[in-house]
């Protein structure tokens, strides 16, 4: 199983900073408590990312979106929208955690691709 990356690095989007590298950290500031993590997918062979581990007392799942790459195209695939907000107790010393996103099918669990990405808080604004 091969999982590639939306290669557009990080941007602030809708007060959202976005992130799709697992081997860069994800700097979370106190005045910007959102980011999103993008992650190419196509769940027309069955395949879909799942959120399997993350601290839910620093750390907020908010949204999760499918956007559908090439118009028309049958079995074409896109990207996977997870956004997250860092919760106040995040911010009271800086912290660091971890979200694990797995790529795989529901009915195959075993040999699943488990993608980590690293979070670090800030409580500078």
């Amino acid at each position: 199983l091969c999982i590639f990356f939306v290669t557009v690095g990080f941007a602030a989007t809708n007060n959202s900073v976005v992130f799709t590298d697992p081997q860069k950290p994800i700097l979370v500031k106190k005045s910007q408590p959102i980011f999103t993590i993008i992650l190419q997918s196509n769940p027309t062979t069955g395949f879909s990312w799942a959120l399997k581990n993350y601290d839910d007392t620093l750390i907020k799942p908010v949204k999760r979106v499918f956007v559908a790459g090439q118009r028309g195209l049958i079995g074409a695939g896109g990207y996977e929208k997870w956004t997250f907000a860092v919760k106040p107790a995040g911010f009271v010393v800086p912290q660091t955690t971890s979200i694990t996103l797995i790529y795989s099918r529901s009915w195959e669990l075993e040999g699943a691709q488990a993608t980590n990405f690293k979070v670090v808080t800030n409580n500078d604004n």
